[in-house]
């Protein structure tokens, strides 16, 4: 959906996977090119991504270099961890506040640190705390990968492989589960209230719990804690106008269109997409 900034400007806002960003900045004379002209210009799309990203682009120091370089030219936007989001949709539920999914823009233009890019990430993973999520990573997603194992144990599924029934129980099964996990206190405050927590209610949870069903329930997917990373970087799809992934998780917002809030208008382009030919 697009969103409004205090000046005045609306912007039609673009989420990128990690695949989609390590192709435009690896291969600027195909990619590059072809997601300036025709998503940049063409159809005047904002390039959107997030901190996870970042940490997996920090992986590979070749193309995290590239990546600075070729993003620091052109104005884009860092959005907000699922952990936030979540957050800003249970005061949503509570005031009718509008989500908004920016954390911080860029801009070759501005003139406070802030918006440099370079200077930005240089002072986020200066800090302590974000220098501790980053080495803890992978051990991170490879608990949430035995969470995912374990859900999966505790399901019993119709039929063994993905399918829209199925995929409606899973939710309903793990979604006040998940939403336990991520907010405890607020699900604890709700119970107490009487009130049943509604997966319904929480639009970047419900695609990563779609996004988990029917990777586990894919005959051909295989486990890995990098699978953990790409579902997080979903969780903000809900409130994007357009997003470019890779032809797995492409399909799986084909499938679950109509049943989250904000995918009805969301354009899902493949990596295919981007290229200059």
């Amino acid at each position: 959906m697009p969103w409004t900034a205090e000046s005045g400007t609306t912007y039609k806002l673009c989420l990128l996977d990690t695949n989609a960003i390590s192709e435009i900045v690896k291969y600027p004379e195909i990619e590059g090119k072809g997601f300036i002209t025709k998503f940049l210009i063409h159809r005047g799309y904002a390039p959107c991504i997030t901190i996870y990203n970042i940490i997996e682009i920090r992986r590979k120091s070749e193309v995290y270099e590239k990546f600075l370089n070729s993003f620091s030219d052109i104005p884009f936007f860092l959005l907000k961890p699922y952990q936030l989001l979540l957050n800003d949709e249970i005061i949503s539920i509570q005031d009718g506040t509008s989500i908004i999914p920016i954390y911080n823009s860029f801009s070759p233009l501005g003139q406070n640190s802030s918006y440099n890019l370079r200077c930005f990430i240089d002072n986020l993973f200066s800090s302590k705390e974000i220098i501790k999520v980053e080495r803890q990573w992978i051990k991170n997603d490879e608990e949430s990968l035995k969470i995912w194992l374990f859900y999966k144990n505790n399901f019993t599924p119709q039929k063994k492989d993905a399918n829209s029934i199925d995929a409606e129980k899973y939710l309903k099964e793990s979604g006040t589960q998940t939403l336990t996990r991520l907010n405890p206190s607020w699900v604890k405050k709700e119970r107490e209230s009487n009130r049943i927590p509604d997966i319904n209610q929480f639009p970047s949870v419900k695609v990563m719990l779609y996004s988990i069903y029917y990777r586990l329930y894919d005959p051909s997917w295989e486990k890995h804690y990098g699978e953990v990373t790409d579902v997080c970087i979903m969780a903000v799809s809900p409130y994007m106008d357009a997003i470019i992934t890779e032809k797995f998780q492409a399909n799986i917002f084909n499938k679950i269109r109509t049943k989250v809030k904000g995918l009805e208008t969301l354009n899902v382009f493949k990596l295919k997409d981007i290229r200059n030919v």
